[in-house]
């Protein structure tokens, strides 16, 4: 009796167990149908992941025809250990290759958090693999969102995202011959011009949105030169939504007005790009999101490697001090204590260095009056050094920033002057540009992410940075010199 009641138990526990496991075996077939419906979605996505995907499926379909039989052996349950480690061995791979895409184009993920239903600045983002803030203005994601619009996968979306800075690219065109035509010059020249600059910089156009800024400010300075003033202001305030550094024309452009006797003007211009500013941020407070926390971000931001303070790097590389490296916000930055000490006082220095080039500049411009009917060199001069300032006296000197010179480059470029002198510009500026991709290709091509760069690599960027030096400080003398030189005029006109 006992022996009988303990077999009706067995039987009856054996019973559900074979339930259970008939009902987990459907439940892993299922599983296994969606995988492979998500391996063919993954490799129609990239061929980077094939190999991954591959091990996958055969991994699956080792699994799937080991519970096809309704026993379950001893070799069926070594089968299915062996497609285990398949399994895993898959995912490493596809892990690393997704990974790889997501660096290759980092903007996705800002884009799926949005499409995904999460508002800018509400919550943390997955993106540069990692959870991170949201590091840009507010008006930034709209325009990383727009690829994702139309294009829901990962190749798709760079397809979508190149179309649209190609369409900005024709703007930029655009106002390059508005430019031209403002200033007397041979518009296929300076169209030709823009667009050799651009294409020097091309790997920084097609997977980052810095050419879109870039294109705004430029769009403002041609509304500014056709005196349509107030739509003037309206772009500057929107391309300052979308990368802060455009705020810094704000104040040159009021001097501008008010020397020109356009003092209702410079009013309606000042309200109009404060109203601008105020509707953007009133309209994220409403959703619940603060648009101005990005701010931190950079506020907290270590000395980067490609910064020109981070010329440090060569002292290290004579044994003079020491440094270390490493990867956060999104960049390779240096350590130690000589560049901590920098990174802190960086801010404040190019505060200070913005404030007296206002000053000068309105000193001398409200003092002698600009002419009116052309933009005067001053005035040029002064837009491209506080551009300069904005990237040299910085923390953060990326590869992209070079694309935000190119408008200030061709203003210099235009503008009456010697020859001599705005050819060395350029070909400074053009030098630039190369050393900038060849510090991409060693420094980014060759390294990995927090890795110590060599002495190859420290030499491109401090040649590139001391190039740009140089045409800082050039430009600078030039303005010296040409407000020395109205001083002197004065003087020579006063009366004995």
């Amino acid at each position: 009796k006992d022996g009988s009641g303990s077999l009706k138990d067995g039987a009856a526990d054996l019973s559900s167990g074979a339930a259970e496991l008939d009902n987990g075996v459907k439940k892993l077939q299922s599983g296994i149908r969606t995988a492979q419906a998500g391996m063919k979605k993954l490799d129609a996505q990239s061929g980077t992941l094939s190999s991954g995907s591959s091990q996958m499926k055969k991994a699956l379909n080792t699994i799937n025809s080991s519970l096809s039989d309704s026993a379950v052996s001893a070799d069926k349950v070594s089968e299915l250990t062996a497609a285990s480690g398949q399994i895993k061995s898959a995912i490493s791979e596809i892990t690393e290759g997704a990974n790889s895409l997501q660096s290759a184009i980092s903007y996705e993920g800002y884009a799926d958090a949005m499409a995904n239903g999460i508002f800018p600045y509400t919550e943390e983002v997955w993106a540069y693999d990692e959870w991170r803030t949201w590091e840009y203005p507010p008006m930034a994601y709209l325009f990383l969102f727009i690829p994702r619009m139309f294009a829901p996968s990962v190749a798709g979306y760079q397809v979508a995202f190149i179309v649209m800075t190609g369409l900005f690219f024709i703007l930029g065109l655009w106002c390059s011959e508005r430019l031209a035509d403002r200033m007397g010059h041979d518009r296929l020249r300076i169209m030709a011009l823009y667009s050799v600059l651009m294409f020097l910089m091309f790997e920084f156009l097609t997977d980052r949105f810095d050419m879109i800024p870039m294109i705004l400010t430029f769009l403002a300075l041609i509304l500014a030169m056709d005196r349509k003033y107030t739509w003037a202001f309206v772009v500057l305030a929107f391309a300052t939504t979308v990368k802060l550094y455009p705020a810094i024309f704000f104040p040159i452009l009021a001097i501008y007005m008010l020397a020109k006797g356009e003092r209702m003007g410079a009013l309606k211009g000042v309200a109009a790009f404060i109203i601008t500013g105020l509707a953007v941020l009133a309209l994220f407070y409403l959703c619940g999101a603060d648009p101005l926390s990005f701010t931190k971000y950079h506020t907290d931001r270590p000395l980067e490697m490609e910064s020109v303070i981070a010329l440090i790097e060569f002292t290290a590389l004579l044994g003079l001090t020491d440094v270390s490296y490493g990867f956060d916000f999104g960049s390779d930055n240096i350590y130690g204590s000589l560049p901590d000490i920098f990174s802190g006082l960086m801010l404040p220095l190019m505060a200070v260095v913005l404030v007296l080039l206002y000053a000068h500049y309105a000193y001398w411009t409200l003092r002698s009056g600009l002419d009116k009917s052309k933009l005067r060199p001053d005035t040029c001069l002064v837009l491209t050094i506080a551009m300069m300032t904005f990237i040299l006296v910085s923390t953060v000197f990326s590869g992209q920033y070079m694309v935000w010179l190119i408008p200030f480059v061709l203003l210099l470029y235009v503008i009456p002057g010697k020859r001599e002198e705005k050819d060395t510009m350029m070909k400074l500026f053009v030098i630039g540009e190369v050393l900038t991709q060849l510090d991409f290709l060693v420094n980014f091509g060759f390294r990995g992410e927090g890795e110590a760069m060599s002495a190859l690599g420290i030499l491109i960027l401090l040649t590139r940075n001391i190039m740009m030096v140089v045409l800082y400080l050039g430009l600078t003398m030039r303005l010296i010199e040409n407000d020395r030189g109205k001083l002197f005029r004065r003087k020579a006109r006063a009366p004995e």
